[in-house]
């Protein structure tokens, strides 16, 4: 038997020699074979098409589709075929090739005019779940919710319901939320609901309902949670050593709220590093840090914790403002200071860097770093004195070839040309093979340099020697 490959090939040699009756013979004769080939299904709708085989023509395309959702030829053609045998379809073609084409609201009233042209319970159903998640693409939160609610009692499923909870719980409406999936419990009584137990369990804790939280708790996780919100720690204590698995984050977590709740900082600390070993750049490490350094009243730590704490969450101005307040209380914590340079580089806020920078220094006169971007303050400022002060003592620590190019750029501005030369000349001894380039170009520079020098010398001999013959 030929291969599916020489099969298309044999059909598409037929068709551009017009013999398309033939083609499409040779395709519906190996359907079983390329049913589940996209290209292939292409092939066999695009010949029944041309012969005007329309129905078989629709079967091929839809067929198609279940096997390449995202076919637009497909949808395409299929518009075209649905615009005068079924307008629901058609209007819901429509809708699709709009999505393809990313015209996501383009397509909502596409979805209703479908909905207008059918009285099938099902097809409105499928309809409004199609323009709900269209809705909710949009971030029209609540219209996804009505299109939600309406598909609800049509398609009887639990996850529709645990749909409209989140979407209620994004738009931070946690006692809908409530309402919603308690529905769904006496709706879906004789069915297996600790699914929604839970996430009940869970929205009744975030609002304060304890009582509520523990009556639908099914996890022991969840549960020691909640005996830990009522300050039950005795009991939570109890549940968190019954714990199979303490191989996760959550179980640490809660670990190290019950040494919190107990004021034992140690085990506190312990159970949150533990944590962090699952999470290691979560906020909420940053956070119980902060709050234990609180407990133990240590000020610094517990402000600069916090601003990791933001930092991670994205939120740098914040986080800045959380390290000031660190430094303020430690003004002789080096890594502190180098937190804010760090922060104050990220948003542009050169001069609040050199600032601390000078302060870095005076705790660490010798910081490479420190020394380097100083003079490149003042580099950028036109103050070719002092950034030069500061590319000397660089260069007096450092090891990279990168100083001594900054210090003899420097000087060059100053006019110094011999002190450029030396620092020129010391970065070519200590310049990597891969700054080729720059190497180039700052021989050319000593090439120039050396000149002037001669030319200078040659001129100042010249006025010696004129001053003597007059005499």
């Amino acid at each position: 038997m030929a291969s599916l490959e020489a099969i298309l090939e044999r059909a598409q040699s037929l068709t551009d020699n017009e013999h398309y009756e033939e083609a499409y013979k040779v395709l519906t004769a190996a359907y079983n074979e390329g049913k589940e080939n996209p290209e292939f299904m292409e092939k066999i709708a695009l010949a029944a098409s041309t012969l005007d085989k329309k129905d078989e023509a629709v079967q091929y395309w839809e067929e198609l589709i279940n096997i390449a959702p995202n076919s637009m030829v497909a949808y395409t053609e299929l518009q075209d075929a649905y615009c005068d045998t079924n307008r629901y379809k058609y209007y819901l073609t429509r809708a699709r090739v709009k999505i393809l084409n990313s015209q996501v609201a383009q397509a909502i009233p596409d979805y209703k005019k479908a909905i207008e042209n059918t009285h099938d319970e099902k097809e409105r159903a499928d309809a409004n779940l199609l323009m709900a998640k269209a809705y909710e693409f949009l971030g029209k939160t609540m219209n996804a919710i009505d299109e939600y609610y309406k598909v609800a009692p049509i398609l009887n499923t639990i996850e529709i319901y645990i749909k409209i909870a989140d979407l209620y719980v994004s738009e931070k409406d946690k006692l809908s939320a409530i309402s919603v999936l308690e529905s769904a419990l006496e709706h879906f009584k004789d069915q297996n609901n600790d699914t929604v137990k839970e996430l009940l369990a869970r929205l009744y804790l975030e609002v304060g309902n304890t009582e509520k939280a523990e009556q639908y708790a099914i996890s022991d996780l969840l549960k020691i949670k909640i005996k830990l919100s009522e300050n039950k720690n005795d009991e939570a204590y109890e549940l968190l050593q019954k714990v199979p698995d303490k191989h996760n984050a959550e179980y640490h977590k809660l670990a190290a709220e019950y040494y919190f709740n107990k004021k034992d900082w140690d085990n506190c600390i312990n159970a949150i590093n533990d944590f962090a070993k699952f999470e290691p750049n979560h906020p909420l490490v940053y956070q119980m840090r902060s709050l234990v350094c609180e407990g133990q009243g240590n000020v610094h730590d517990a402000h600069a914790n916090r601003a990791k704490m933001y930092n991670a969450k994205g939120q740098k101005d914040i986080a800045l403002h959380e390290y000031m307040q660190a430094h303020h209380a430690d003004k002789n914590n080096i890594q502190t200071i180098e937190e804010i340079i760090n922060l104050c580089e990220e948003c542009g806020e050169k001069h609040t860097a050199g600032e601390f920078y000078e302060k870095l220094l005076k705790l660490s006169p010798k910081n490479e770093r420190a020394l380097i971007k100083s003079g490149d303050f003042y580099y950028d400022l036109g103050e070719y004195q002092v950034a030069a002060s500061y590319y000397e003592r660089a260069a007096e620590v450092s090891h990279v070839s990168e100083v001594f190019l900054k210090a003899g750029k420097c000087f060059e501005k100053m006019r110094k040309e011999k002190t450029a030369r030396y620092y020129y000349e010391k970065y070519l001894a200590k310049a990597p093979m891969s700054a080729s380039a720059e190497t180039e170009l700052i021989k050319a520079k000593l090439n120039k340099l050396s000149n002037e020098e001669v030319a200078e010398d040659e001129g100042f001999l010249e006025k010696i020697l004129g001053f003597f013959s007059k005499k």
